[in-house]
């Protein structure tokens, strides 16, 4: 039962990194502003998730006890923050620094699941999750020279999309967003026994009193095909994928789910590809070919020869 689980929450998980992967198009075609797209996300996604809720009949007063509620809106506020931080981060580095810099949950992810639940730290599983690392790496093409201007007296970039508040705060930004990430997941893990539906559901409506305050009704979408892709954002891109992705959550251990999580950046990268004809390196590609054998080395626990050796030898 439990290797079943294993595989449904693994296919759960990858289909719903495929859609995250989406999510960049939606958002500019949108034409909206972040505080918008997010908001009207949070308004569409609770549509969504509390029709599938009532129909599918599991709003029960079970699940309103307040420990259990707590869990889920602190969740949902580390959500929604998450969001927040990682968008902003966009203001003040480089769209590759913020996707390098938000991909440390991976490892916060495997961290947290070593203190927090006691899972294994193993020498392969950080094999493979450094390999998966160096893919990303490849496929967002990372500059040295831009790293290095974080850390420089010249980090205050001279672009109008850039805030004199510096690079090093941006960065602080994308990594507090992937720390916040972590801990959407840690909480979704922690209610197991509440459905994925009802968790998503509690913390869009959080995310929409948050929200509100932000959001710009003046500078509404004025073209049906802009409606569109919120409703895609709303309902498929929130709705849909949160209910698979936290019911993934619930199924697997930390450190599948960190490994998984690097086919966000693959498919972003094939999207680029096929809605804005941006080329793909060869170094693209072998970024992918890594990403995608760390997955499956940590799906199907394949380990070296020379760790089962260790092994037999403690014996």
């Amino acid at each position: 039962m439990q290797h079943s689980n294993h595989t449904v929450g693994s296919i759960e998980l990858a289909l719903a990194m495929i859609l995250s992967g989406t999510i960049g198009y939606f958002v500019i075609s949108s034409g909206q502003s972040f505080w918008n797209v997010v908001f009207f996300r949070c308004i569409i996604g609770a549509i969504t998730l509390g029709a599938f809720a009532f129909y599918s009949g599991i709003i029960r007063a079970e699940f309103f006890q307040s420990s259990t509620l707590l869990v889920i809106i602190f969740g949902g506020i580390t959500l929604v923050a998450n969001w927040i931080f990682l968008f902003a981060s966009f203001n003040y580095i480089p769209f590759s620094i913020a996707t390098v810099a938000y991909h440390m949950q991976p490892l916060f992810l495997v961290l947290a699941g070593a203190l927090l639940t006691k899972e294994t730290l193993s020498g392969t599983l950080i094999v493979w999750l450094a390999l998966a690392f160096v893919g990303l790496f490849l496929i967002v093409e990372l500059d040295v020279n831009e790293i290095a201007m974080l850390f420089s007296d010249e980090a205050i970039s001279s672009t109008e999309t850039r805030s004199d508040s510096g690079s090093l705060f941006g960065l602080l930004l994308a990594l507090s967003a992937a720390l916040l990430y972590t801990v959407t997941t840690m909480m979704t893990k922690k209610v197991s026994q509440v459905p994925p539906t009802f968790v998503a559901l509690i913390q869009v409506f959080v995310g929409i009193g948050m929200l509100l305050p932000f959001a710009d009704f003046n500078k509404l979408p004025s073209q049906s095909s802009q409606w569109l892709d919120l409703v895609i954002l709303g309902s498929v891109l929130t709705g849909f994928m949160y209910i698979i992705m936290y019911d993934s959550f619930q199924k697997l251990p930390t450190s599948l789910i960190a490994l998984l999580s690097f086919i966000y950046p693959v498919t972003a990268l094939f999207v680029d590809y096929f809605a804005f004809s941006t080329q793909i390196s060869l170094l693209q590609v072998l970024g992918v070919v890594l990403i995608l054998l760390a997955v499956s080395a940590v799906k199907f626990n394949w380990s070296f020869s020379f760790a089962s050796k260790a092994k037999q030898v403690t014996k």
